[in-house]
């Protein structure tokens, strides 16, 4: 562990965090986009369920915490990140490189359009993404966080697109979206051939709207949607619910 850290910079203005989970370390910038629950509850959402070695892409991968997270759930995952900004792109790889996975992750600095033809049309079990879901308008004063919370270049119909050309048929593309704007996401699904299966709407305590939501759909599959429990982030008395509790230390 310690040569991996001697061998990989950080560079100014980057923090190294520990993901509490096997060992494994995120490089990020703390004046740029950030992970929050959103990942940590989509990668637990998509790794539900698995077994067995599968290979996974993640697209818009940032600093590449989804692949880390569910490298860490599921032992047989092989992934692929694409990510189009290079810098995001270098500090994943090497997190990925700290966290001693170059044997099952691999970093690509592209376009998502792109990932198909590089990849593999029809190669993968998996598809993860954690968009920008924001909608359109007024940028932010710092274009990087901009990019990964709003929709500009990165558009969520173009997502599900590549999403369905990198999947095997039958396989699962799973990410979490604005709940405010699920229509249009139905919409994009529908577009790319992509059926709905599976979908948990996310509130932040008792009594509230939901934010997000985490779905999963799949390449060539009959319709039918399983809409499963609400998740609470937080109970009646402000507290981290048991069962968010268990998501962060499973």
């Amino acid at each position: 562990m310690m040569r991996r850290f001697r061998q990989t910079p950080v560079l100014p203005g980057e923090r190294l965090d520990d993901l509490q989970r096997s060992g494994m370390f995120l490089l990020q910038r703390p004046d740029a986009f950030c992970f929050g629950t959103d990942s940590v509850l989509l990668a637990a959402f998509a790794a539900q369920g698995r077994a067995g070695n599968f290979r996974a892409a993640d697209l818009g991968s940032g600093s590449g915490v989804l692949p880390l997270l569910v490298c860490g759930r599921c032992c047989g995952a092989r992934f692929d990140a694409v990510e189009i900004d290079p810098q995001a792109a270098d500090r994943a790889a090497r997190s990925v490189r700290i966290s001693g996975l170059e044997g099952r992750v691999r970093v690509h600095a592209v376009p998502l359009e792109a990932a198909p033809a590089l990849l593999g049309y029809g190669a993968f079990d998996l598809v993860v993404s954690n968009p920008p879901y924001a909608r359109p308008g007024a940028q932010h004063a710092r274009p990087e966080r901009d990019a990964a919370v709003r929709e500009s270049s990165t558009r969520i119909d173009s997502v599900c697109q590549s999403a369905a050309a990198l999947l095997k048929n039958g396989g699962s593309f799973c990410l979490c979206f604005t709940a405010e704007r699920l229509a249009a996401l139905f919409a994009a699904l529908a577009g790319a051939r992509l059926e709905a299966k599976r979908m948990r709407f996310v509130h932040g305590a008792p009594g509230r709207e939901a934010k997000i939501v985490l779905l999963e759909a799949k390449r060539g599959a009959r319709p039918g949607l399983r809409v499963l429990p609400p998740l609470l982030l937080r109970d009646g008395q402000g507290c981290e619910t048991d069962e968010v509790r268990d998501i962060y230390l499973r």
